[in-house]
């Protein structure tokens, strides 16, 4: 790895970091219709009633699939009405977002919710602007302030993977904002947020469990406690799954853990506390919330839920559920009928194995191991949500669920220090840190298009974003130009990252060409 970078270089590094995760994701959530995205509808239902006071509710409405739904009173102005807010996607076929209908009035309304016992703390973060203006106005403000905790999140990652000194677990952070994380962070919907708070808590427990002894002084490790302890209570607090994707993260670091690290971490006891605060509030206020909301409680809905023999169920995980994860990870937007090539997701994919096969072929067994590890649990626990769910509401699990732990498979391996200082050696670092940058930029501007297009023009219509019957807020230029700055600030800052590199150690070779693999507690 490389020297850590003096305090106020990082701090540089952070704010460009934030400034380009910012404009990635903000130019989703400028691009994107109400409802855009993933059950938006409800999010924003919730968020308008969280912030006007209404934590719980016992009103109820019948949806347009005439199922009985909890509702809060918002303004008819938030959303256009229960019968036209899905008209994009059903009933089929798919439309432009122009099928919408609004109105001005702000008469209360009820609105039915689907996230009506979710905590309320995500809610708090970002509903100011619905109460301020409960249009599509709003709605994008408040999409702004998701993105801008998103970003710190993100910006906080990158700065624990700086002060390690390594390079390529930065590169890690901007391959794990896939399409799909900066889809989910620039909309009302607090996915996004935890995905990003997934990754700080990895980035910041890795420089904390594998830094080389005297890299950090009492000062980094408080800021990288403080990190560890904040974005834990956000991956706690926002979503029903936080605790266990928590515990998955946690468990991983500590696998990868440098010898007496952990005990050696007790003598910043007012740090520690602050982290072990963070993780004790944090899940009484998970349990707390779940057991006063009642949200463990899932009502059967007898059209949807499927009672498949055990070889049917396994073959349709394997066939036809996994293979949806492992897509939606990188990027299937909408409700799930907008998929760009699979070919798009592919590359995305050989850029993350660019990364990590050689990583773990100079990093060990133990590094294998775990990352396998990290891995089947990320996607055995959505296969054990579908067969939990499965006889109670049908298939139910969705890849985007499990990546705030699966963000750790790409973080974990790439923190390994071995492969980057084989690369600074023969001055590659740079030009490998800023090719993969440069693609993933170009492919998360692709598929901002795909979707601007979809949603302005209609499914299948030809790739133009500035097309078509809809028009984002702003117009289709803003929310283009801030993904393209974005995306070209990563690329300078990643090769600026690689060129100011240089190897640490003694750089290692690959197995059996001239040496044979070294040990984890050498990395």
């Amino acid at each position: 790895m490389s020297p850590p970078e003096p305090r106020s270089r990082l701090w540089g590094w952070w704010w460009a970091y934030f400034v380009a995760f910012f404009l990635v994701a903000g130019g989703w959530a400028m691009a994107l219709p109400a409802n855009g995205t993933y059950d938006e509808k409800d999010h924003i239902a919730r968020a308008y009633a969280v912030v006007s006071g209404q934590l719980t509710t016992r009103q109820t409405v019948v949806d347009r699939r005439d199922d009985v739904r909890p509702a809060f009173l918002v303004p008819a102005s938030l959303l256009p009405p229960n019968s036209n807010v899905d008209c994009t996607w059903s009933p089929r076929p798919a439309r432009s977002a122009a099928c919408q209908t609004w109105t001005t009035s702000r008469a209360l309304t009820l609105t039915p919710s689907g996230a009506a016992k979710y905590s309320p703390v995500y809610y708090l973060l970002v509903g100011g602007p619905l109460l301020a203006a409960p249009d599509l106005t709003g709605i994008v403000l408040a999409r702004l302030l998701s993105v801008l905790v998103t970003a710190a999140l993100l910006a906080g990652a990158i700065g624990a993977a700086l002060r390690l000194g390594s390079r390529l677990l930065a590169i890690g952070v901007v391959l794990t904002a896939t399409p799909m994380a900066a889809n989910l962070a620039g909309s009302v919907n607090p996915n996004g947020v935890e995905i990003a708070a997934g990754a700080a808590v990895c980035c910041g427990l890795l420089a904390l469990l594998r830094a080389p002894e005297g890299r950090l002084g009492d000062g980094t490790v408080r800021r990288l406690l403080l990190l560890v302890g904040a974005a834990s209570f956000v991956l706690l607090t926002v979503r029903q799954l936080g605790p266990l994707l928590l515990l998955l993260i946690v468990a991983a670091c500590a696998a990868l853990a440098r010898p007496g690290r952990i005990a050696g971490m007790w003598r910043h006891h007012g740090a520690v506390w602050l982290v072990v605060g963070s993780w004790v509030a944090g899940l009484a206020a998970s349990a707390g919330w779940m057991a006063y909301s009642g949200l463990a409680d899932v009502a059967t809905v007898a059209r949807d839920a499927r009672h498949y023999g055990v070889a049917e169920a396994a073959r349709l995980l394997l066939t036809w559920r996994v293979p949806f994860y492992l897509k939606q990870f990188v990027g299937q937007f909408g409700y799930g009928e907008t998929s760009p090539s699979a070919v798009v997701a592919a590359v995305w994919y050989l850029l993350l194995a660019a990364l990590t096969v050689p990583s773990l072929i100079f990093g060990g067994r133990r590094l294998t191991l775990v990352a396998a590890g990290l891995g089947a649990a990320s996607i055995g626990l959505l296969v054990a949500l579908e067969i939990y769910y499965l006889p109670v509401v049908g298939w139910f699990a969705q890849g985007r669920y499990a990546m705030p732990a699966a963000v750790g498979v790409v973080l974990c391996v790439a923190s390994d220090g071995r492969f980057e200082r084989w690369l600074a050696a023969r001055r590659r670092l740079r030009a490998f840190c800023g090719g993969l940058t440069v693609v993933a930029g170009l492919i998360h501007v692709y598929m901002l298009v795909v979707a601007m297009t979809r949603f302005q023009a209609g499914p299948g219509a030809p790739l133009d974003p500035f097309a078509g019957a809809w028009q984002p807020l702003l117009g289709p230029l803003p929310p283009l130009l801030a993904t393209l700055t974005g995306v070209t600030i990563f690329a300078v800052l990643a090769a600026t990252m690689g060129a100011a590199a240089r190897p640490l150690m003694a750089v290692p070779t690959l197995p059996g060409v001239g040496s044979p693999r070294g040990g984890m507690a050498a990395a």
